[in-house]
């Protein structure tokens, strides 16, 4: 009989032949060499198109069912895990599976595998859109395009609303950390008073009370802080605001878009709120992580030298986090404390992503042809199966022929 992959492991679970065991055997069936384990990743980092829920599922079948290099009871395990954790979920899920297989080293083999195609693919788009963005045509097949880019975070917004905001408690926390995110509070502050929020309406402080508040908001806290010693260097205010990005980035991957319009946009002027949407636009239309949004903006803002720096730095605390998570997974898991923040962050995330969606609407739905492709974007991505992928282009025709034809 066949075994499954939620049964427990042999006594030997390298196959025969297989030259090592897996790092945490507990945890798998079977041993994968560096080889497989680097080509896999790699695969799924060309091919892994329609965020992370569609890269968690073929990540299911690559290393749960077909290799049996996980027990789908521990790959379920690290799913909710992710979520305690900042960073991209489906790119740390990777970062498991090389752990559980290899290690630490597998952590980076594993996790490098899966990004830098992406990254590749989105750092040569970006070079594209760079050399011919000063094109006359470009300008009006962007006018179609934004809209549709509003859509598709309002859509992520919807999906993440059932969960973030599931009864009264969290519903108050979302309304509150809405409200703040309009009057201009800085969103990781708005994050850590989400976060304390989620534990004293939940009823489960921490021991030792403000010190485990503040233990468990200060990732939030610091990252609102200034930088210390601000660098008037472009490439160096990038390392900075993508490291303070990925040691804060909680939820959504959209809320990506938040930090980039408050901070590069609002703050510094390092971008524009077109240029933010054109670089999510060609986010979208890459595989892999939505993280590599931090590849194109670094192009755009400081070159070849920006986009290595802003996607090294957004990644990196992903990898030491997933080498933690490896050694501490099973507290995390049953830590109540943890996960009444995650219901408060969670809440605090959807808030700050409304009010920075309100934001750019109001620069981008300028008229009524604008405002007719954001609602129409809306209804066809909700209530079709018409991916984001498709409709991006379409936009852009129909801003083309508006712009040259009617407008």
């Amino acid at each position: 009989m066949n075994a499954t992959p939620d049964d427990p492991p042999p006594e030997d679970p390298v196959p025969s032949g297989t030259a090592a065991r897996p790092f945490q055997p507990e945890y798998a069936q079977q041993a994968a060499s560096w080889r497989a384990l680097i080509g896999v990743f790699l695969k799924l980092g060309v091919v892994a198109f329609g965020g992370p829920v569609a890269h968690i599922a073929m990540m299911d079948t690559e290393v749960v069912e077909r290799r049996r290099w996980v027990h789908r009871r521990h790959f379920l395990d690290l799913m909710a895990a992710t979520n305690l954790l900042p960073g991209p979920n489906s790119t740390q899920m990777t970062m498991h599976v090389g752990y559980v297989q290899r290690g630490n080293l597998g952590v980076w083999a594993a996790g490098s595998a899966f990004i830098l195609p992406a990254a590749t693919i989105t750092l040569a788009l970006t070079w594209a859109y760079v050399a011919l963005r000063e094109l006359p045509v470009m300008d009006a097949v962007f006018y179609g395009i934004q809209p549709v880019v509003l859509a598709i975070i309002a859509v992520a917004m919807v999906k993440l609303a059932p969960r973030a905001a599931s009864d009264l408690r969290t519903r108050l926390v979302f309304v509150g950390a809405l409200g703040l995110g309009l009057f201009g509070i800085n969103e990781l502050l708005v994050l850590a008073i989400g976060a304390v929020a989620g534990v004293a309406l939940y009823h489960q402080w921490p021991r030792g009370g403000a010190r485990g508040i503040l233990l468990t908001t200060s990732p939030w806290l610091l990252g609102a802080a200034p930088a210390p010693s601000p660098d008037p260097d472009t490439v160096g205010q990038l390392a900075w605001l993508f490291l303070k990005f990925g040691v804060t980035l909680f939820g959504s991957g959209y809320l990506l878009v938040a930090y980039l319009q408050t901070d590069l946009v609002d703050r510094t002027g390092l971008l524009t709120t077109p240029q933010l949407l054109e670089a999510i636009v060609i986010g979208e239309m890459t595989p892999g992580p939505l993280f590599t949004v931090s590849t194109a903006v670094g192009y755009i803002v400081g070159g070849f030298p920006g986009a290595v720096v802003a996607t090294v730095a957004i990644f990196a605390p992903s990898f030491l986090l997933a080498m933690l998570l490896g050694r501490i997974m099973p507290a995390v898991k049953r830590s109540r404390v943890a996960g009444n923040v995650l219901k408060g962050l969670t809440a605090a995330v959807l808030g700050v992503m409304l009010a920075v969606a309100i934001e750019i609407g109001l620069r981008v739905v300028v008229d009524l042809p604008t405002a007719g492709l954001a609602v129409g974007a809306l209804a066809a991505l909700i209530w079709t199966r018409v991916s984001a992928i498709a409709l991006i282009p379409a936009a852009g025709v129909v801003g083309y022929l508006w712009v040259t034809f009617v407008g």
